[in-house]
């Protein structure tokens, strides 16, 4: 049962392999309850009406709002659950087992649904700036709030914790089947006052362990403690072994220090852990460069390198696709780390074994991947008209060459990128660029049209600078 306001969401499930949900039911009485052979729903319950079926399927009852239930249905969910359904707002679960039964009542509750604050209103403003709104009565509202203070407290489980054990008078008024439990209790207190029952109490931990001898298990060092290991009973948990305690607290022997001993242990004893893999592991992804607004043009005219490809990715942290599209970028761009670090060692003369492959070969020269994110700045919404995300620019020694949500034609693959970067590079040493106030217009960040298709709509404006 969860709470929701002065209602619950209720889910019983049968407690077997098949983890079957019997029934199922809002703060509103809306919900289901099922057959626990097949599963299959017997009644249900909505806001204009409900069915019932027989275990063959046949419809046995309908009610509908104008023609509401005459008599309750009862059936059992279980042969320990019985479920009684009177209509949305009176719906009981009853538990029986080895002796004990427990009500659950649950359903929609009226006077919740129907108090508004409309109905503490004395009245509407009829001038000034605050016209048109309800004049609340605040005794009303104060009442309002005890009444669902109360309304809660009558559904609330009967897990009482410590604090709420104390039955008051109070309580006995909003709860009158307590009475009997009270008396109960005062009878079992005269008892023990009469000496009827013989209680031991242990106000420390040497006269407990004096008394109950080696009974009780302990997790003391210096002892040994023998048990079945395959015993259900607190003797033979491995944490009350010492022998096994010590083991578990060794040091690992990992070189990453600072790691709980424990951890170790439990990561090579169980299947779910990833194996021990050390400082020597590395995740094959780079982070890219995030650019920023203030030193977007700067970065690109000053300090990106000469010649090559700079891939600036448009992305937003909140959306899905940039999600999927940032981890691909981050691979590839692991890619062309490791293979520069590759040539690094080979011209200096420390190569070892065959270098990565190199995605520039494929990219037809260098090329550099950057980010920005999108919703921290409207710098290149506003000087594009970015509409469209994620969004791909590059550049080439400073100047715009390729703006467009799709890659290669059609695709936003990584190959369809290293091919796009190598038909750029191409149009941009033969002087094809884009202007620098290139903006999309109603339509052009949506089509999924080559590079060339582009060029074509820029160039009918007389826009398209052209090198000599």
């Amino acid at each position: 049962m969860e709470r929701m306001g002065g209602g619950y969401y209720v889910f019983i499930y049968a407690d077997g392999s098949s983890g079957m949900t019997l029934a199922a039911f809002d703060p509103f009485g809306c919900g289901y309850a099922a057959n626990a052979s097949n599963g299959k729903p017997r009644l249900t319950s909505r806001k204009h009406g409900g069915t019932f079926t027989s275990l063959a399927g046949d419809l046995e009852r309908l009610w509908t709002v104008s023609k509401p239930l005459a008599s309750p249905i009862e059936f059992e969910l279980t042969p320990n659950i019985t479920f009684k359904f009177s209509g949305r707002t009176s719906i009981l679960a009853r538990l029986s087992c080895q002796g004990l039964t427990e009500d659950y009542e649950f359903g929609e509750l009226q006077k919740t649904t129907s108090d508004s604050y409309l109905s503490k209103s004395i009245g509407v403003v009829k001038m000034g700036p605050e016209r048109g709104k309800q004049i609340l009565d605040i005794d009303l509202c104060r009442q309002a709030a005890a009444q669902a203070r109360e309304r809660r407290e009558m559904m609330v489980m009967k897990d009482l914790g410590a604090s709420s054990t104390l039955i008051t008078q109070d309580m006995m008024k909003k709860h009158p089947e307590l009475k009997e439990i009270v008396g109960t209790t005062d009878a079992l207190v005269a008892s023990v006052t009469r000496g009827d029952w013989h209680v031991d109490v242990f106000n420390d931990t040497q006269k407990m362990r004096d008394t109950l001898g080696d009974s009780l298990p302990t997790l003391r060092m210096g002892d040994e403690l023998h048990s079945d290991p395959f015993s259900r009973t607190l003797e033979g948990m491995p944490a009350t072994n010492p022998a096994m305690l010590k083991q578990l607290l060794q040091d690992s022997g990992s070189e990453k220090k600072g790691s709980l001993p424990l951890t170790a242990v439990l990561k090579g004893a169980s299947g779910r852990y990833r194996a021990e893999h050390g400082t020597h592991y590395k995740t094959p992804r780079k982070r890219l460069r995030e650019l920023k607004a203030k030193m977007y043009d700067t970065f690109l005219k000053e300090e990106a390198p000469k010649g090559a490809v700079v891939v600036v990715a448009c992305l937003a942290s909140w959306l899905p696709q940039s999600k999927r599209l940032e981890p691909v970028l981050e691979l590839l761009n692991g890619e062309m780390y490791e293979a520069g670090k590759a040539r690094a060692a080979a011209s200096s003369g420390g190569a070892r074994g065959l270098p990565p492959p190199d995605p520039a070969a494929a990219a037809g020269g260098p090329m550099m991947l950057c980010k920005y994110e999108m919703s921290e700045s409207r710098f290149l919404r506003d000087r594009h008209n970015i509409n469209t995300l994620p969004m791909f620019l590059m550049y080439y020694d400073g100047k715009l060459a390729y703006a467009s949500n799709t890659l290669n034609g059609f695709g936003t693959s990584r190959d369809d990128l290293l091919a796009q970067v190598n038909t750029t590079r191409l149009d941009a040493q033969r002087g094809s660029v884009l202007p620098p106030d290139f903006r999309f217009g109603a339509t052009d960040n949506k089509l999924t049209a080559s590079f060339a298709d582009t060029l074509s709509k820029t160039s009918a404006h007389g826009k398209l600078s052209s090198a000599p």
